[in-house]
């Protein structure tokens, strides 16, 4: 099954961001919860310059560093050092670049680059990072930056930001799911008892220990009966006294998009 929601505005933009001829290289923004699944390569797939992935929400995800290689830095806006060692990493990849051009007379060059990334994986946020400065619109929800800025970070680069792209087309309906619970796609796109139970399903496989502790479960249950479960904890009762499962499912799925840290790049 796939899923197709490109907007005629995006593909209008996607064309735009394709076609920034000076840009000097590219940063794509994903979430270090699901780096693969987050990456669009729509965005990166006809570009021939120098391309960094950034993975952000570190403290949402149990991913070590060490299992990706050089080309994707992981890390989070919370953490002060990270700003140090974006900035060291572009140095990096520019280096050949401004010695060539201090070979030719210029002192401090200016590099341009684009960031992009699907919706809500942090590309303004990071922007407001690199500078110390709120000049972007930031909101936990996809779909805020609406035109492409450009952006001073230090005398070497600028940064243009662009508004989230989605994928073109969702081939298989997990990622679908993926990219609901970081936040990705709009919990309205999918049926959200789905994404939660596929969420549940993938947690008592691979963090079982983690929801037990969370929710103090003595045992792993069936995904309608822990629903139940969730209900009797938290009194989440329908005008009728039976369990509002609804009310649990919403609960549920904004627990985890905001509060566990967890890799959803492991497989079923």
């Amino acid at each position: 099954m796939s899923i197709n929601w490109f907007p005629g505005h995006m593909a209008k933009t996607l064309h735009d961001i394709q076609n920034i001829s000076h840009a000097d290289a590219l940063i794509e923004v994903v979430d270090a919860r699901a780096i693969r699944t987050s990456s669009n390569t729509e965005l990166t797939k006809n570009f021939n310059k120098p391309i960094l992935t950034i993975a952000l929400k570190s403290d949402l995800t149990d991913l070590k560093p060490a299992e990706f290689t050089n080309n994707v830095l992981i890390g989070s806006i919370k953490n002060k050092k990270f700003k140090s060692e974006i900035i060291n990493k572009l140095d990096q990849i520019f280096i050949d670049k401004k010695q060539s051009l201090k070979e030719k007379g210029l002192i401090n060059p200016e590099f341009y680059i684009v960031v992009v990334g699907l919706p809500n994986v942090g590309k303004s946020s990071l922007i407001n990072f690199l500078t110390s400065k709120n000049k972007l619109v930031v909101a936990n929800r996809p779909g805020v930056t609406r035109t492409k800025r450009l952006i001073r970070i230090n005398q070497n680069y600028l940064l243009y930001d662009t508004p989230g792209i989605l994928i073109q087309k969702i081939n298989r309906l997990e990622d679908g799911y993926k990219l609901a619970l970081i936040g990705t796609i709009k919990k309205e796109i999918l049926p959200l008892n789905e994404v939660v139970n596929w969420a549940y399903d993938f947690l008592s496989i691979y963090y079982f220990d983690t929801i037990q502790k969370k929710y103090s479960l003595t045992t792993k249950l069936q995904f309608n009966a822990f629903l139940v479960f969730i209900c009797q904890k938290y009194k989440f009762l329908t005008n009728n006294s039976q369990p509002d499962k609804n009310r649990a499912i919403e609960y549920l799925y904004k627990d985890w998009i905001n509060n566990l840290k967890v890799n959803y790049e492991k497989e079923i």
